[in-house]
Formats: structure tokens, C-alpha cells, sequence
């Protein structure tokens, strides 16, 4: 027949360890830290802003998973685009020749269009016109669809 359960030695595997609420992840996140700030502000009072603004989406943490790192980014990212003249644009898009960095561009000007401060929606828009002409739709459609923000 059945032999007496009530002990509790049988059990060997805590089964609260997996419940949902108290899930953690295994490795804390050390994917990339976003750009230099000292290396970026650096380029930027030389007056290498193409330099500055290619080395800002190069290092961009877009796999990263702080918040705060992201914003900082954004930051440094907002400020080396609104610091390009409308004249010098066309420029700056040359000099950036790898495809996947017009992606990470179009990423930080939609993310710049959510938190508009003055003058830099028009500014973002004709950021916008440009790398949609160098980049076509599929750029738009790859950031819209693409699962790690800016």
C-alpha cells in the first residue's frame, strides 16, 4: 500500500525559486555603455562634429537595458545633431557611409521627436528629410519594427 508522506524530506528543489515574482535575471546587464562624453564634447569644441556624430551612433546603447544610459545617449545624440548646421548636413550623412548607422540615426530622431524642445523639431525634421533620402522607406520600416529603442 501507501507509505506515510508527511515527511517533507522527499523534497529536494525549492519550487518557490521559479515562481514569476521572484525571477531575477542571471547576469546584470553589461552590454554597451553608450558613448564617451569626454570624447564627444572633445570633437565637438574642435569642431569634428561629423567625427562627433559618427562616434556617438557607432557606441549607441541600443542593446542596453538602463534607462538612464539610453537617455544619456540621446542627449549627447540631440545635441551633436542640433549642432550641425542645415547646410553642412549633407555632409555629415556622406561621411557616415556604413548603412546600419543611418538606422541608429533615424532611431535617435524619432526619439528626439518625442521630447521636442525649441527649434529642434524643424531641425529633426530636415535631419529626417536627409537620411530618408540617403536610406529610402526600409529605414523607417527596420527602426518602427525594430525591438530595441534608441
Amino acid at each position: 500500500m501507501a507509505k506515510n508522506t508527511s515527511s517533507s524530506a522527499f523534497r529536494k528543489i525549492d519550487v518557490d525559486q521559479y515562481n514569476e515574482d521572484n525571477f531575477r535575471e542571471d547576469d546584470p546587464d553589461f552590454g554597451p555603455g553608450g558613448p564617451d562624453e569626454n570624447e564627444i564634447t572633445g570633437l565637438m569644441t574642435q569642431g569634428k562634429h561629423f567625427e562627433a556624430l559618427k562616434s556617438v551612433l557607432q557606441n549607441a546603447p541600443l542593446g542596453s537595458k538602463n534607462q538612464q544610459i539610453k537617455d544619456n545617449a540621446l542627449n549627447m545624440t540631440l545635441r551633436v545633431l542640433l549642432s550641425i548646421k542645415s547646410s553642412q548636413m549633407d555632409g555629415a550623412i556622406d561621411f557616415l557611409e556604413d548603412p546600419d548607422l543611418f538606422d541608429v540615426l533615424m532611431k535617435y530622431i524619432y526619439r528626439g521627436f518625442e521630447i521636442p524642445s525649441e527649434g529642434s523639431s524643424g531641425h529633426l525634421l530636415q535631419w529626417h528629410e536627409k537620411v530618408f533620402n540617403r536610406a529610402g522607406v526600409g529605414s523607417i520600416v527596420r527602426v518602427l519594427s525594430d525591438t530595441n529603442r534608441a
